[in-house]
């Protein structure tokens, strides 16, 4: 379960958004007009909107819901008879009702992907997809109606169906409408807010910002929510029948059957309201943590600023066992004579300084640790995984040559370094104040080195 909700992004969220409207305009009015002698429905819209803002696999899944949706719909006694040929119950052939009901919808999902993805490629993309969502209407109708010909040809009904409406004015204002909305979400889609904030959302999923506890509450709060669905309307069909025998009404088979039918079409419309809520606040939720943590990074390194990083080392040494053993370390980096570059150089040297120590900090420490900017040319790093103290002289090594391959005036650049043990009984504070020690001293011995605090340990 956590393998699933770390690897979701924005297209499985757009998809999930869009199979909740789907489920939606499939079980209320929204999405269907009935006109004698067959229910028309606008509920292809999702279908052409995956195709349209994501891809051509989300159009076909679309095309499968809608049709799958169709499929239950037409599984009662009070749909008309040409409607009861979508249902494999009712029409008393069972396959091709599928083809008709799902297998049609999935053929238009598929032929309006393929359209939207040559409109993607065609010059003035807006106007071609425009195009094939005015066209949307027509495809799915004939599509619809030339399987209804092949598969129930005693319904009367053919591909030549599908031209009815041609003269009438309410089906164009439709067809307009609807382009209209698919190519205004298409340029949303398209948006450079839109693609900030995907990435913004998609980082805090990379980050696993909130951890495993939102993960778990996201989950009980799934299945509990199920749950109560499936009890409101279990206590609903039951007091419904309960209040029609105490008024002498005695319901047929087929009628208790239809309430049943109509009931849960009822639960599964709302699970797919709350779904579609979910999945807002789970995406607005994702934005305002990844915002809280960039509040907490320093602009200039992309690391941690100075508060943040004393919250996360915090946040670790608190979760420690102070009677246990705990073998990570509390290293201060410091940036030998960055006062005399900034001087001589300018700022955006500096700046440049501070971005390539910070990189190779990151690409060393980072795996384990966390990375801060404490100060003007001050970092720090807490490396809270266990780490062997060779290991951690082989990284501290490889770090200096880094620093040292750094060009600033033709000359190699340097950094100074203390290391200290994080044990479990102290504090950052207590770590932070004998780190500093150790970088005055190595400042004072001459620069361009480290002291690693438990075994006194000084590298040239």
């Amino acid at each position: 379960m956590k393998i699933i909700f770390k690897n979701l992004n924005m297209r499985f969220y757009l998809l999930l958004i869009l199979v909740s409207i789907e489920m939606l305009m499939s079980f209320s009015f929204i999405g269907y007009i009935h006109i004698e002698p067959i229910s028309m429905t606008i509920a292809y819209i999702p279908v052409m909107l995956a195709g349209a803002m994501i891809g051509l696999p989300e159009a076909v899944i679309l095309g499968a819901v809608f049709g799958i949706s169709s499929m239950w719909k037409a599984g009662a006694h009070y749909v008309t008879d040409i409607d009861q040929l979508f249902s494999p119950s009712m029409s008393g052939f069972p396959l091709e009702s599928i083809l008709f009901s799902v297998g049609s919808r999935i053929l238009f999902g598929l032929l309006i992907g393929i359209l939207y993805m040559a409109a993607k490629r065609m010059s003035f993309k807006g106007l071609w997809i425009f195009i094939v969502s005015f066209l949307g209407r027509f495809i799915h109708s004939f599509l619809v109606y030339s399987f209804m010909g092949v598969l129930f040809p005693d319904s009367g009904y053919s591909a030549l169906h599908a031209l009815d409406g041609i003269y009438n004015v309410n089906n164009y204002i439709t067809d307009i409408f609807t382009s209209v909305i698919v190519v205004l979400l298409w340029r949303w889609e398209q948006s450079d807010a839109w693609k900030k904030f995907c990435c913004k959302v998609e980082k805090a999923q990379r980050l696993r910002l909130g951890g495993s506890y939102h993960t778990l509450v996201l989950v009980v709060s799934i299945l509990v929510t199920v749950f109560l669905s499936l009890a409101v309307g279990v206590y609903f069909i039951n007091r419904m029948l309960r209040v029609l025998s105490q008024n002498g009404i005695n319901l047929t088979n087929a009628v208790y059957s239809d309430l049943i039918h109509l009931q849960i079409q009822f639960i599964v419309g709302i699970l797919s309201l709350m779904c579609l809520v979910a999945v807002f606040l789970m995406l607005n939720r994702k934005y305002s943590m990844y915002m809280d943590h960039e509040a907490g990074m320093d602009v200039v390194t992309d690391v941690m600023n100075r508060r943040a990083f004393f919250q996360a080392c915090r946040k670790v040494l608190d979760k420690q066992d102070p009677e246990g053993d705990f073998y990570g370390y509390f290293i201060m980096v410091d940036i030998d004579y960055f006062k005399e570059i900034n001087d001589s150089c300018g700022h955006p040297e500096g700046d440049r300084i501070l971005m390539f120590v910070a990189h190779h900090l990151k690409e060393i420490f980072g795996e384990n640790g966390f990375i801060g900017r404490i100060g003007g040319d001050e970092f720090a790093v807490f490396i809270y995984m266990p780490v062997s103290e060779e290991k951690l002289e082989s990284d501290m090594k490889l770090f200096m040559e880094k620093i040292r391959s750094i060009s600033v005036n033709n000359h190699s650049l340097s950094c100074s370094a203390g290391v200290v043990p994080a044990a479990s009984d102290k504090s950052v504070e207590d770590l932070y104040r004998e780190t500093d020690r150790l970088l005055y001293t190595v400042k004072k011995r001459g620069r361009d080195n480290y002291i690693i605090g438990s075994s006194g340990i000084i590298a040239f």
